[in-house]
């Protein structure tokens, strides 16, 4: 597989990448103090934030593949009942590969069991996806109460572009790639959604 570290921080771990804001600066994710009623405008911005940046990634013919990954204590299994198999389930006919993996995260495994789960869906074409209800189940990992979560972490690789689009939470995305060619149009086309804490070292590596 190409030079990419499947780990978050994706921004953080990969020297090409792009670090995006979804959820508004200023716009409240609640509608009340009690935390009771969600503000829906602030997951609608969100939403289309991430779709945005998804469709200035992927082309429909672009070839992709998906991977899932959940820490295991050597137990801990990635199951057919899990809500990402629910998910991706039109896919079942594609490539289905399960692995471990103990080259991530390493300050994680403290033990010989301790792994990171792997399902990789091969084979695909972005217009196989069905990419909406994808997204909000990232948005809403920190928001249960909203809908149905995933539990692990996703990945969406763009074989023919060599980059990754992983959504971490209603807070942000990141983008990386193989080489800073690959993230140039995504950089000048989607700057306004960059995020502003890291823009002065993204700015630096597109100078």
């Amino acid at each position: 597989m190409m030079n990419i570290q499947l780990e978050k921080p994706v921004f953080y771990r990969n020297e090409f990448a792009l670090r995006f804001e979804l959820g508004p600066d200023d716009v409240d994710i609640w509608l009340d103090d009690d935390r009771k009623n969600y503000n829906e405008q602030y997951f609608e911005i969100a939403m289309s934030r991430a779709l945005s940046i998804y469709e200035a990634v992927f082309k429909p013919s672009d070839k992709i593949k998906v991977c899932y990954q959940i820490f295991s204590d050597g137990r801990k299994k990635i199951r057919k009942s899990d809500y990402f198999f629910k998910l991706f389930k039109p896919l079942y006919d594609k490539k289905l590969v399960f692995s471990e993996h103990r080259d991530i995260y390493t300050e994680d495994l403290e033990y010989k069991r301790h792994c990171w789960k792997r399902v990789t869906i091969s084979d695909l074409n972005v217009s196989e996806l069905n990419i909406k209800p994808i997204i909000q189940a990232c948005i809403d990992g920190d928001f249960g109460d909203r809908g149905p979560t995933l539990a692990g972490q996703l990945f969406i690789i763009n074989c023919d572009k060599e980059l990754i689009y992983h959504l971490y939470d209603d807070r942000g995305l990141d983008v990386a790639a193989s080489s800073k060619c690959a993230l140039e149009d995504l950089y000048q086309n989607q700057n306004q959604l960059l995020l502003d804490y890291d823009k002065q070292y993204m700015d630096s590596l597109f100078k």
